[in-house]
């Protein structure tokens, strides 16, 4: 199963920077109310990383991270393979011809490091080990020639890093996000490249134990499949080759014109002996440890493979581009609705604007600020920089346009940020402050066609537009405070995500898909309030059952999701003070807690509310092995009689206690089927006007129709036979008679 997203690994470290051990949680997931920016991002890619220069900075506050090799970034976007049975690889890295080239003048110093593995046939437990080599350090060939190692036995790499990692779920793939070196990487004076030694090693191998046969992981001889991935990022065709192939002529098909390039040769330890053996020629098969790969017939594509991982590097900050500015006489954006029409055309690929806003945008000040590209051409992107030149952040096609299943560069495009929730246009997506928090401040835009990547520095590399295309940049916002936040409008809901109201035992949804960076909601009525006890029927007097509980489950969820929920009323706000449950209550498979790799060993969540004797664990899915929590009522004892919402969202969820605030910053789109359990009374045949169904049609019936008129698309209050999923005036006809008659017989 192969994904765009990118991994965060969030490490604990100890170590010089000549061998540092780090303990590593992986997850795609961070908090969003740091400051974050990306070095690099398309489209393509989901949730930024975040870095501030630091203070060992060659260029001090003036310095941005910038991505100074990459063969990661656009790989799932082409072509990747796996590497067999090999855990053990050696991979060239020329800096040419990027930012940290032959050109480049003073210390490359490196701060950042990517990679992509996968795993296959069982569960995995082992360390990867990174060692830096000098280029004077290995050779393909053989150092000493032909049937010598490739890499100088005398030498010592300048930098390793050792990561541990826990892979539980095989079958998956993982891209991860720019692992932070805990100590910066200084490349050796005057060098534009390095040689990368890539294994998987035992855990607990130290990082100054020599490579060997013992060392090196050996699961992966056996029951585990644990590879390196490798991958193209070229866009420009270069020649194929077939059958054994010299250094020399394999060493044409490098792509100049991408980043970062590399040959399409790489060593292989296919013997597990930790030692390279060089080769004079090179293939694509067999015994060789000289290996080279082909393209895999994808158009446009080189024949270039390569060790899929990316580096960063500090570099100085540039001057800010010219920019219109769209600040007001009083040195601030308007509060308001503001659009701003232009043109890209080929001489004038991008455009750049800069505003400031007045006040922080967040839950605390009660502003809001939404950016989209509603009432363009021609689908169009956008970026927001920070004035050092970092990427705050990029827009995501969630708004008007053709693809409703998830985000695409084919429809407008977005920005949220701040408190929840305004109409979304059209079949565009709500806004729900989805991008977190924006500081007050200066900030820079570039305006380019979709597709179009944006990178630290004022990068920009644009789309041609070929012809000129218009385009619409709107802003609402409300920075400076001159006027309140709007009502929040009720969160929308995907199709099936309506229960309508609990009838008492199971009520399950279908399959909900809970987009990255998204949430999910399912709307629901509980009539009665828990608990209620010891009430007679309207009707004829007799005794009604008691209502006692409430619970939330998930069977039938993806198992790999971390998954959060919580739970809202009918005006927005939390249910109560214990109405979020974030994952772990439910199936565990991952007893450590944390996300493991792209969420294996990720776990369910829960609700459960009342009274009544404890349910037990939820039974196990397909797929899992641990029990979770009893539904306890942990939740609470007592919960009103409301339309409620379940926010459903994976990973690092927020919740706000208003105006439905729930977002989340996981960057996987998952599967989750909502089960609510309870022994509330609803509506029965006879009297569909009666919601709490106590024998009688009364104002406790008359509020809630009066929630579900209100909202007019309401499977609640369809009560007049229609099935149209709408509580309308003809619903309305029915229940007003049968509240002129009271009592339901």
């Amino acid at each position: 199963m192969f994904t765009k997203s990118r991994l965060f690994v969030i490490m604990a470290c100890a170590g010089t920077a000549g061998a540092v051990t780090c303990s590593v949680a992986s997850a795609d997931e961070l908090s969003l109310g740091d400051d974050r920016h990306v070095p690099f991002k398309t489209l393509n890619d989901t949730v930024p990383w975040r870095h501030r220069a630091t203070s060992d900075s060659t260029f001090d506050d003036r310095a941005v991270n910038a991505i100074v090799y990459d063969n990661s970034s656009l790989v799932f976007a082409h072509n990747n393979l796996s590497i067999g049975l090999c855990s053990h690889i050696l991979e060239d890295i020329s800096f040419n011809p990027g930012p940290y080239g032959s050109s480049y003048v003073g210390t490359r110093t490196l701060t950042y490091f990517s990679y992509a593995l996968g795993v296959s046939g069982s569960s995995a437990v082992f360390d990867l080990r990174f060692s830096f080599y000098r280029p004077s350090d290995a050779v393909f060939t053989g150092f000493s020639g032909p049937g010598t190692s490739m890499i100088n036995p005398n030498a010592t790499p300048y930098y390793v890093l050792t990561i541990q990692r826990n892979e539980p779920c095989p079958g998956f793939t993982s891209s991860s996000g720019f692992v932070l070196l805990p100590t910066p990487a200084l490349v050796p004076s005057g060098e534009s490249g390095l040689w990368l030694d890539a294994a998987m090693v035992e855990p607990g191998t130290p990082s100054s134990a020599p490579l060997s046969a013992t060392n090196l992981f050996q699961a992966n001889k056996t029951t585990t499949r644990a590879y390196f991935i490798f991958g193209s990022n070229s866009q420009v065709a270069g020649p194929s080759f077939t059958g054994p192939q010299t250094p020399a002529a394999l060493a044409a098909a490098a792509n100049p014109a991408s980043i970062g390039y590399s040959t399409v040769m790489y060593g292989r330890d296919i013997n597990f002996d930790g030692i390279f053996t060089g080769q004079a020629t090179a293939t694509t098969s067999g015994s060789n440890e000289l290996r080279y790969a082909t393209s895999g017939g994808l158009s446009g594509q080189s024949a270039g493979y390569g060790l899929i991982c990316a580096f960063a590097g500090q570099v100085p900050s540039p001057s800010a581009p010219p920019a219109t500015s769209l600040n007001g006489g009083n040195g601030f954006l308007a509060d308001g609705q503001t659009p701003i029409s232009d043109t890209l055309t080929t001489a004038s690929k991008f455009k750049w604007y800069r505003f400031n806003t007045a006040n922080d945008i967040n839950y605390a000040q009660t502003t809001f600020l939404d950016i989209d590209t509603e009432g363009s051409a021609v689908p169009t992107s956008f970026a927001l920089y920070s004035p050092d030149s970092t990427i705050y952040d990029v827009s995501s096609g969630r708004g008007d346009g053709p693809d409703n299943a998830r985000p695409s560069d084919l429809d407008n495009q977005q920005l949220s940020f701040g408190v929840a929730r305004r109409p979304g246009v059209g079949s565009g997506e709500q806004y729900a402050g989805q991008e977190g928090n924006l500081p007050a401040g200066e900030y820079y835009l570039a305006v380019a066609l979709a597709g179009s990547g944006f990178g630290d520095g004022w990068l920009i590399q644009p789309e041609d537009p070929v012809s000129p295309k218009s385009f619409t940049l709107n802003f609402n916002t409300n920075n400076q405070k001159t006027f309140a936040a709007p009502a929040a409008v009720s969160p929308a809901l995907a199709s099936g995500a309506d229960i309508g109201i609990l009838t008492g035992g199971p009520q399950s949804t279908p399959d909900q898909a809970i987009r990255a960076r998204s949430v999910g909601f399912v709307r629901f009525s509980l009539t009665n309030p828990l608990p209620t006890t010891g009430q007679f029927d309207q009707s004829d007097n007799s005794p009604l059952s008691d209502v006692t509980y409430m619970d939330i489950t998930q069977p039938g969820s993806s198992v790999v999701g971390e998954w959060n929920f919580a739970l809202y009323n009918n005006n927005g706000t939390l249910a109560n003070g214990s109405s979020i449950s974030y994952a772990g209550t439910g199936f565990n498979g991952n007893p450590l807690g944390g996300d493991g790799a792209w969420g294996c060993g990720g776990t369910f969540a829960q609700l459960s509310y009342g009274t009544a004797a404890s349910r037990g664990p939820t039974p196990l899915d397909p797929d899992q092995n641990t029990l979770g929590h009893p539904l306890d009522n942990q939740n609470g004892a007592t919960l009103g009689g409301d339309q409620y919402y379940l926010a459903v969202t994976m990973g690092d969820a927020l919740f706000a206690n208003e105006r439905w605030g729930a977002r989340s910053t996981r960057g996987s789109s998952l599967t989750a089927v909502i089960t609510v359990t309870s022994d509330n009374r609803g509506p029965s045949v006879g009297c569909p006007a009666d919601f709490n169904g106590d024998g009688g049609v009364d104002d406790a019936d008359f509020a809630f129709f009066a929630k579900y008129y209100g909202d007019l698309i309401n499977v609640a209050g369809d009560i007049d036979g229609s099935s149209d999923g709408m509580t309308d005036d003809g619903d309305f006809s029915v229940f007003a008679s049968a509240y002129d008659a009271l009592v339901c017989f």
